[in-house]
């Protein structure tokens, strides 16, 4: 699995915030969650003000981010034969498609997990949002990304106090 790649990879950024979360072999501390996420997103999500520009900023990397969970999954799955020649034809293509266009219908039962973006659904476009065996990567803002990140096994939270948005 691969994360988008920040400046400093392995750095301990063990300063003195409220919060702290470990993404590999870095710990990282912060006083706000947006400091946290820009741990994962890069420096420059700092130096975004615009709510809209913050927004396609996680959008952008929560697509990124689901597609290499997805990749990785896959991986896993054919080398523990629960996918093979015999896997049907959609199965194959909705795990395959970018996360932007994935269409698993109505729901999914496939025993390999599909990893998909909730911003690219309802309630936030018109595309019918899926149920079963799915793990959700959410953008919509800093929390819901963190939480969705830890979910997903990427990060790690170690410490927190109430989850507070960045002003």
């Amino acid at each position: 699995m691969s994360i988008p790649h920040t400046d400093h990879a392995d750095a301990d950024d063990s300063g003195t915030g409220a919060f702290a979360l470990r993404i590999g072999g870095r710990t990282v501390r912060a006083d706000r969650n947006d400091e946290l996420l820009a741990a994962v997103i890069g420096d420059e999500y700092l130096d975004e003000s615009d709510p809209e520009l913050l927004f396609l900023m996680r959008l952008e990397h929560a697509i990124v981010i689901a597609t290499a969970v997805q990749e990785s999954i896959v991986a896993a799955a054919v080398q523990n034969e629960d996918l093979d020649e015999t896997t049907d034809e959609h199965t194959w293509t909705v795990l395959l498609s970018p996360r932007e266009t994935a269409d698993p219908g109505v729901r999914w039962e496939h025993t390999v997990p599909l990893v998909l973006v909730t911003a690219l659904f309802s309630p936030y476009t018109d595309r019918d949002r899926p149920v079963g065996n799915i793990a959700w990567v959410d953008p919509i803002d800093d929390v819901a990304m963190l939480d969705s990140l830890q979910g997903l096994g990427i990060i790690e939270v170690l410490e927190h106090d109430d989850l507070v948005v960045g002003s």
